[in-house]
């Protein structure tokens, strides 16, 4: 639907590289070079009122049968035949971890363990007496784990800095990867998506916290995550999706968002950290009130500020007005 970050992300591929991408090796690049490819540019001269751009013509997205097979191996159903409706977070999460680790492979770059399975992450080789310098020059125990750089964790991937304080025990920071920020909006306090980032840099108390150096035993302590290198393009999901005893449920809260958003410094490991500015380009809805049925629609944003909303063959341009409805599911910021 929304393929902006897709087409961002393929656009910097030669014709050669396209080429070298195969169905056998490369199954979601595969699918995503053939999905774009269907998307034809109207003929002849585009006019300036893109409320009048015809519409190419629709497609069944067939090309992703083989990954969606890998996404759930115990449904056997084609696209067209499916008996349930999967989750887009989770597929879009799926999806992103298998382009990114396919792109490693195909630059050369994919390692593997000592159990002969693939792995795209890299941790530094630091020993427990290893400290870092932070903000206010205090310093914590810290250990970093990143994504091998592919040209998808380029554009997507960020890190997160999350510090565990312990009264008569070190600092330990952890330093984590990541492509898509997961937002709790249960919270009574949270109706707009800056609310739900500040709820996400408030630290936490954690009870019966296991030390494994200085004062030995259970401890009460405090975790705190920050922002620590920003992606250029910033996928938050809102967690409107819950699973407990009743089964899965949804959350049909308002929650408010701008076209401009621009980080709070409290999120920042780093408040002088520039590029704190980002701009809207896609979003991501769920329609319905139960969680395992319904529809999805997406929002995108072309030249000219124009939106239009991708709801199967249907393609519509649509106002601002439209596109900041507060039931969106997934949103897509690009770094200004």
């Amino acid at each position: 639907m929304a393929d902006q970050p897709q087409v961002l992300l393929f656009g910097s591929f030669s014709e050669d590289e396209t080429r070298n991408i195969h169905k056998t090796g490369y199954p979601t690049l595969a699918a995503f070079v053939e999905f774009i490819s269907e998307f034809k540019m109207p003929a002849g001269t585009i006019s300036k009122d893109m409320n009048h751009m015809p519409p190419g013509r629709p497609f069944s997205p067939t090309m992703f049968e083989v990954v969606l097979k890998k996404f759930t191996p115990d449904i056997p159903n084609s696209i067209s035949g499916r008996p349930r409706q999967e989750d887009a977070q989770e597929f879009l999460s799926f999806i992103m971890h298998q382009m990114h680790d396919e792109l490693l492979k195909l630059e050369g770059q994919y390692s593997s363990n000592a159990n002969g399975n693939g792995s795209s992450l890299v941790s530094s080789v630091e020993d427990d007496d290893w400290e870092t310098v932070g903000p206010k020059n205090k310093s914590a125990v810290t250990r970093t784990q990143n994504f091998l750089p592919s040209q998808l964790s380029v554009i997507f991937g960020g890190q997160l800095r999350s510090v565990v304080k312990a009264r008569g025990n070190k600092a330990s920071a952890t330093v984590q990867p990541f492509l898509l920020l997961h937002l709790d909006i249960s919270h009574e306090g949270v109706a707009t998506i800056e609310d739900a980032l500040r709820l996400y840099s408030i630290p936490e108390t954690l009870d019966e916290y296991r030390t494994t150096s200085g004062k030995a035993g259970v401890v009460t302590a405090r975790k705190s995550v920050n922002l620590q290198t920003l992606p250029k393009i910033m996928i938050l999901h809102l967690k409107r999706f819950g699973y407990g005893t009743n089964g899965s449920t949804k959350l049909h809260k308002s929650i408010r968002f701008p076209l401009e958003l621009v980080l709070s410094r409290d999120l920042l490991v780093s408040p002088t950290t520039e590029g704190r500015k980002y701009t809207l380009i896609s979003s991501v809805t769920h329609h319905g009130r139960e969680a395992s049925k319904g529809h999805y629609t997406a929002d995108a944003c072309y030249p000219r500020n124009q939106w239009f909303r991708f709801d199967d063959a249907s393609v519509t341009a649509i106002g601002t007005n439209k596109v900041l409805h507060d039931q969106a599911y997934i949103l897509f910021y690009k770094r200004v």
